[in-house]
């Protein structure tokens, strides 16, 4: 028989959301490539575009999600299409999405500066936060007084400790990931910023810098289809481990008791900052 057990673990502060008290589950998420049509994003030495890149590695993702999670996958976009900001999180919001995936590639004026980052919403202070946050929310149109009641949102704070959760689940993914194609892959860890695209979402959500499209060796290794699939593997892996530590059923025999849900796991401290 079945037998239902409470979430696998709690949030990383050792306290248990709401979501994780109700047990809730994912059935449905949205994964929004960044930038498109006139929107081009970052572009790599030799021409790599992110808005081309970000595409590929979404719909590689979403099959993977569709494939193995079985749950609904959404795109924000499926082709070459600009779709402005605010209008990407109103997408998650009429269709209902558990989760929201914003998938990005950084840009540095130092071609050195590589590596993997996630980031969640909230308010920081911090110059390279807030720098990756401008050069992504360019293109919003929304004037101060427009986006007052979606700033407010980022105080609900089961959403915000869940989006964390979400983040170093998709982190810790990416990394590994990184370190099998760059021995010496930089951890940049998790961070905080105030994203436009983010603001709105009414679930958990974040938004994965998948690499540094700037840096000559990684814009390499992005032009090649072999390396996206990796990216796209690591990013489901990171969000399967999501979706696993909030609820899980157990399949438990007549003779005997069902598995203990597993302890809370440690956190490690978020990346330094660029």
């Amino acid at each position: 028989m079945e037998a239902a057990t409470p979430a696998r673990r709690s949030t990383s502060d050792g306290s248990r959301s709401l979501i994780r008290a109700l047990g809730l589950k994912i059935n449905r998420v949205v994964i929004d490539a960044g930038h498109g049509g006139h929107d081009v994003g970052s572009m790599g030495p030799t021409g790599l575009l992110e808005k081309d890149l970000v595409l590929d590695i979404a719909l590689r993702l979403g099959k993977l999600i569709e494939q193995r999670l079985g749950a609904d996958v959404i795109y924000t976009r499926h082709d070459d299409t600009f779709v402005p900001l605010e209008e990407r999180t109103a997408i998650a919001n009429r269709s209902h999405a558990d989760l929201f995936l914003s998938i990005h590639a950084n840009s540095s004026t130092e071609k050195v500066a590589a590596g993997v980052e996630t980031y969640y919403l909230n308010f920081t202070s911090a110059h390279d936060a807030l720098d990756v946050a401008a050069r992504e929310n360019a293109s919003s149109q929304k004037s101060i007084f427009e986006l007052r009641d979606l700033i407010q949102s980022i105080s609900l704070h089961d959403k915000i400790e869940e989006s964390k959760e979400f983040a170093l689940d998709i982190q810790r993914s990416m990394q590994a990931q990184a370190i099998r194609s760059i021995s010496t892959a930089r951890d940049r860890g998790i961070k905080k910023a105030p994203f436009v695209v983010l603001i709105g979402a009414q679930m958990p959500s974040v938004l994965s810098e998948i690499g540094f499209i700037s840096n000559p060796r990684e814009e390499m290794l992005l032009k090649r289809g072999d390396h996206r699939q990796q990216i796209a593997e690591a990013l489901y892996k990171g969000l399967a481990r999501y979706s696993d530590s909030l609820s899980h059923i157990q399949v438990a025999s007549q003779t005997t008791s069902p598995v203990p849900a597993k302890p809370d796991r440690d956190t490690p401290a978020a990346g330094a900052a660029k």
